[in-house]
């Protein structure tokens, strides 16, 4: 999937959104007739909405290794 910034005016898709929308998502194969265009405050809202659902694991803290552990 890409993410394109749009360059016409065009409106935003979600169905209660009045805005103009803002960026593209395109799917792999390039076609931009089945795209889905958002205006920024919708991408916010849905990006905060996926942050719930997935989150990304922390990655191990090398500072806070035992003595005699490793190196």
């Amino acid at each position: 999937m890409q993410v394109r910034k749009l360059g016409v005016k065009t409106r935003c898709e979600m169905p209660t959104c009045k805005n103009t929308a803002a960026f593209q998502f395109v799917a792999e194969n390039g076609d931009s007739r089945n795209s889905l265009n958002l205006c920024e405050d919708c991408i916010r809202e849905l990006y905060g909405q996926i942050g719930k659902i997935l989150t990304p694991k922390s990655p191990k803290n090398m500072l806070n290794k035992k003595r005699g552990e490793g190196v």
